[in-house]
């Protein structure tokens, strides 16, 4: 388990001088990168054998409506692997303990030269407690669109600066474009309740991207982010507002 704090930025904080979920999610990135580093299993351990971590999906919540400029602290761990995924938590605390944002993240190993995903190391699954917590039940991250259209589309450009250290675009893009298109009346005075990303297919820079928004409910969307080079789904989201 590692525990970090960070200092937020003015330059990460929203139009409203509040911490967006977009920023804990950046900060959950590379606190999962510095712990996964202590257990062997860092970026510069895997790359040796061309091998890189890729997160598949990802489900967390908002626990609080208005979180004000604070440092906060990142707490996440590795709760369990399979053969082939891992599954990572974490919770955000403001800095007076109290919880601000949590979720559950799952992560694959790939090959990045041949492109396929491989078996979790024997070591890692080694890591697995005997008697593991007792965990959030994973979301249905498979669930089918509510319409067959969307009801409304956003275009998103991708950038070199939005590149990860794979050289794709970097995972907290995805959930900020799907939020972006989520009109600002049905965001206005709510918190973000829910938030599902499943990722489908790598994106590189220079693409154009379609966010299509499909309502599922009161203040509840699937985004959907398709390629335009081939249509393909880059990411899928889910956001719910209470």
């Amino acid at each position: 388990m590692l525990e970090q704090l960070f200092h937020v930025r003015f330059d990460e904080l929203d139009a409203k001088a509040e911490i967006p979920p977009v920023t804990f999610l950046k900060y959950f990135q590379q606190a999962a990168a510095m712990d996964s580093a202590q257990l062997g299993f860092g970026w510069k351990d895997l790359i040796k054998d061309d091998l890189a971590w890729i997160l598949t999906h990802m489900q967390a919540r908002a626990l609080q409506t208005a979180i004000p400029l604070q440092n906060v602290t990142v707490k996440t761990w590795h709760a369990y692997s399979d053969r082939l995924l891992s599954r990572r938590q974490f919770t955000i605390y403001g800095q007076d303990g109290t919880p601000l944002f949590e979720g559950s993240s799952w992560w694959a190993i790939m090959n990045v030269v041949k492109r396929r995903l491989t078996r979790t190391p024997q070591r890692l699954l080694e890591e697995n407690l005997s008697q593991p917590d007792e965990l959030e039940p994973e979301e249905n991250f498979k669930a089918p669109l509510p319409a067959q259209e969307p009801s409304r589309t956003i275009k998103i450009f991708t950038r070199e600066e939005d590149l990860d250290l794979n050289a794709h675009i970097n995972n907290t893009h995805y959930p900020a474009w799907a939020i972006q298109s989520v009109p600002a009346e049905c965001r206005e005075g709510k918190r973000l309740d829910r938030l599902l990303i499943s990722f489908k297919n790598e994106c590189r820079a220079g693409e154009e991207l379609t966010v299509g928004l499909y309502p599922c409910g009161e203040n509840a969307f699937w985004h959907t982010l398709i390629r335009q080079s081939d249509g393909k789904e880059a990411a899928r989201v889910y956001t719910r507002w209470i």
